[in-house]
């Protein structure tokens, strides 16, 4: 085996190997006679098919099938003997003619994963947020279960219409003279004060009557979601047929009764236990943010250029699918750093995960494909059935769960000090972090 290395990077190489046609001929006789066993033809009894009628009538199936397993058998000696950790399957160049008297020479094009040392995770200073759940925080939860639990009673004819009043009505829009797609409904229920449409149109339904009917001129937005109507002038024909006024629940045991509670005192222990749940979430996040940070910043590699180039096609096509693909001049070279990033990540995490023997149970797997069910009521068995048939989605599931796995082992022997926030503060800083990684992506 004579190995090389490629000037395009120094964890691309290659090297040949090369079988004497003797060695193939070997193993093609061997699949002749199990052939001659096995095959079944009008004329010949069971077993008992000439070798030579094997040999001119399969010879073509049978040296491509031989040469196949001894290219693989030839390059996993090489791999194993070398101590090669692939970066992903290599690419094989068969160098000679498939035909009888000729040696096999073929040609191993692959790239490695780089060599590096871990570092000392007790080098590494953490900040850990923790949050204690006050009483203040639990009846904030219950605050907003009485407003989403609330009824709706229908209104006199005289009241008008204010915010968390549910109205339903109907429009028509038009630009200049022609009515435009998706302007228009009939019956629509809308609750003022939700956001949901434009801030014109839910100010124009305040102080209005039922059967009242109205036109409201407006312009759309530059950064209105649907591009043909942006900064667009149109006219809306509005007509309420109906509003209603918000009904609280009488009381807090009315509201545990609906959340499955047998009391508010149970019902203030469950949202205690969530809202605990909800800030260890949200603390590890902020934790793992910091960890990520270290690695990108520590470790310095070669990274292996396939993998590059396929996450920069993956970071392309999501932004394509979100319609937000970057069009100024450094789009290319962001789109390029955040690959490598995320390249850099993958290979630390693994290597660790490694060389600690962290693993990924079927139980845990398990527990994430029902969590996923619970979000999705009465799919259940649809969406294990989409999983379990495809392989690539499963281990989908596996990923997400080795890296959690791998971070909480760096922040266990890391330097890590606690600092008591407030719910408030937590949750500020975990928006912080999501709006730096949106911002980094545009």
């Amino acid at each position: 085996m004579n190995e090389k290395n490629l000037k395009t990077s120094p964890l691309k190489k290659s090297f040949k190997i090369k079988v004497p046609y003797k060695q193939i001929k070997e193993q093609m006789e061997v699949e002749f006679k199990d052939l001659s066993m096995s095959l079944k033809i009008p004329g010949f009894r069971p077993g008992k098919v000439p070798i030579s009628f094997v040999k001119n009538k399969y010879f073509k199936d049978v040296i491509n099938k031989t040469t196949e397993k001894l290219i693989r058998e030839e390059g996993n000696k090489s791999f194993e003997k070398n101590k090669y950790r692939l970066a992903f399957q290599p690419e094989v160049k068969l160098l000679s003619e498939l035909k009888e008297n000729v040696d096999l020479e073929a040609e191993f094009i692959f790239e490695i994963l780089p060599e590096f040392e871990i570092d000392d995770f007790g080098k590494m200073s953490l900040k850990k947020y923790v949050t204690m759940i006050s009483e203040n925080d639990i009846d904030n939860v219950i605050k907003k279960l009485h407003k989403d639990h609330k009824t709706f009673k229908k209104a006199s004819s005289d009241r008008l219409a204010k915010k968390d009043d549910r109205l339903i009505i109907s429009y028509k829009g038009f630009i200049k003279e022609d009515q435009f797609k998706g302007g228009t409904a009939e019956k629509q229920i809308i609750d003022l004060g939700n956001n949901s449409y434009l801030p014109e149109f839910e100010k124009s339904l305040t102080g209005k009557k039922v059967n009242e009917e109205f036109d409201l001129n407006l312009t759309f937005p530059k950064n209105y979601h649907a591009e043909n109507l942006r900064e667009k002038k149109a006219t809306f024909k509005i007509f309420i047929s109906e509003i209603s006024t918000p009904v609280p629940l009488k009381d807090d045991n009315e509201l545990a009764s609906k959340m499955g509670a047998k009391s508010i005192n149970e019902l203030r222990e469950k949202i205690k236990n969530e809202l605990s749940k909800y800030s260890e979430d949200l603390s590890f996040a902020i934790l793992k943010d910091q960890i990520i940070k270290n690695i990108v910043a520590d470790y310095k590699f070669d990274l292996p250029p396939t993998l590059v180039s396929r996450e920069t096609e993956l970071i392309n096509r999501e932004l394509t699918n979100k319609n937000t693909k970057n069009k100024d001049v450094d789009a290319n070279a962001k789109v390029q750093k955040e690959a490598e990033k995320k390249v850099k990540i993958g290979i630390v995490l693994s290597q660790i995960g490694m060389q600690y023997k962290i693993n990924v149970s079927n139980k845990e797997i398990e527990t994430e494909l029902a969590r996923i069910c619970m979000q999705y009521p009465g799919k259940e068995k649809e969406i294990i059935d989409f999983y379990k048939n495809n392989p690539a989605q499963m281990n989908s599931l596996k990923s997400p769960i080795f890296e959690n796995k791998v971070i909480k082992l760096i922040s266990e022997k890391a330097n890590v000090e606690e600092k008591k926030v407030s719910s408030e503060e937590l949750n500020s800083k975990i928006a912080s972090i999501e709006n730096q990684m949106l911002a980094n992506k545009k």
